[in-house]
């Protein structure tokens, strides 16, 4: 007998971790529920290369709105990404131009929320 659930995922943004950027970085915090799973906190931290890379390829100025804007995009469509593979997300993951380069088609998916 094969017993058959639904699959669920649950992405929340919690918001961001202030004084983040001594580190080089912008840190986006989401709590990430997987069905069978116990929810996990996941911090993605958009450093500073990626950050001047998606500020410029999307025309958008370099600030710090603009960082944490990108930091929530990245995130959004990192954990998405790691839900879609069933896998758990790393308590942290740094969104990086050597990341993206793994994972370009996630770069396209971050450009265009940020267009």
């Amino acid at each position: 007998m094969a017993l058959e659930t639904a699959h669920t995922t649950d992405i929340r943004f919690e918001g961001f971790t202030p004084g983040t950027e001594i580190w080089g970085v912008t840190q986006a915090n989401f709590l990430v529920r997987l069905s069978g799973a116990h929810g996990k906190e996941t911090a993605v931290q958009l450093n500073d290369p990626a950050a001047r890379m998606l500020a410029e390829a999307t025309g958008n100025v370099d600030s710090a709105e603009f960082r944490e804007r990108a930091a929530q995009a990245a995130g959004e469509a990192i954990l998405t990404d790691v839900a879609a593979r069933g896998a758990s997300p790393e308590s942290i993951i740094v969104a990086s131009n050597g990341y993206f380069a793994d994972f370009p088609d996630l770069l396209e998916r971050v450009k265009a929320a940020l267009a």
